[in-house]
């Protein structure tokens, strides 16, 4: 569900360190968040 939801935006996280992983993933659940809220 919310992982699929997630997925839409890309199947795989292209940064390699951490901290550039943790960045990808937050922007793709603000990115969720906001899709959900303008439905």
């Amino acid at each position: 569900t919310v992982f699929a939801m997630l997925k839409d935006d890309g199947d795989e996280i292209r940064s390699r360190s951490w901290h550039g992983q943790f960045r990808e993933l937050t922007r793709k659940c603000i990115v969720h968040n906001l899709a959900q809220a303008a439905s």
